[in-house]
């Protein structure tokens, strides 16, 4: 959705108005009133499109171990679990959407585990260097080429979906991704993963992001 500079005879009492919400919701008084008008004319801006792929993510892990955090106007959104392993470590898990394609990734996972532990990072580390090079060459037979990075304990990827997806399809394929991810790092940190399993697990998966 292209935006374009343009000149509005404003009263200074709906201004400072305006302020106040855009200061409560994070954002800026430009933004906040082009998702009003959006919200009144009944179009779909991207903003309003990411929160709701969120929230659709949001009820689809309710209840489960993956717990999901949400701020309000944020084109990102967190999901926090444990481990099974001494200490119980969280794993973050921080997606990030963009407002428009870049290239053709529409946005960007990060995995990280909060632990000072070099043996479990040193795990993480190679359950992502045995994971990646399966993944992408499963996705490269769809056509799909994400980016992918992994430095000190932490795994990068781009998400990449087809044109023209609704946001059910987009958080269905997001949540499910993450969901395969989760499970099968948990499963590999505790012993129970071979990498045939594993590639086995990823084909069957047909992950489509």
């Amino acid at each position: 959705m292209a935006k374009s500079l343009y000149s509005l005879m404003l009263s200074d009492e709906v201004v400072s108005a305006v302020d106040r919400l855009a200061l409560r919701a994070q954002t800026n008084r430009s933004n906040l009133i082009n998702q009003i008008l959006a919200e009144y004319c009944s179009l779909l801006t991207p903003e309003k499109r990411i929160a709701q792929i969120f929230e659709q993510v949001e009820r689809f892990f309710d209840g489960s171990e993956l717990a999901a955090f949400l701020t309000p106007h944020q084109p990102t959104m967190l999901l926090k679990t444990s481990l099974n392993y001494r200490y119980r470590p969280t794993i973050r898990y921080e997606l990030r959407l963009y407002a428009a394609p870049v290239d053709t990734a529409v946005g960007e996972l990060h995995v990280s585990m909060r632990t000072q532990s070099a043996g479990l990072i040193s795990l993480m580390e190679e359950f992502f260097n045995r994971w990646i090079p399966i993944e992408a060459a499963v996705q490269e037979e769809k056509g799909i080429r994400p980016s992918y990075s992994l430095s000190a304990g932490r795994f990068d990827r781009t998400i990449h979906l087809p044109a023209g997806n609704d946001a059910e399809q987009v958080s269905g394929a997001i949540a499910g991704y993450v969901q395969l991810l989760d499970g099968a790092m948990k499963q590999f940190i505790d012993g129970s993963l071979p990498e045939k399993e594993m590639a086995d697990l990823i084909q069957k998966a047909d992950i489509g992001i």
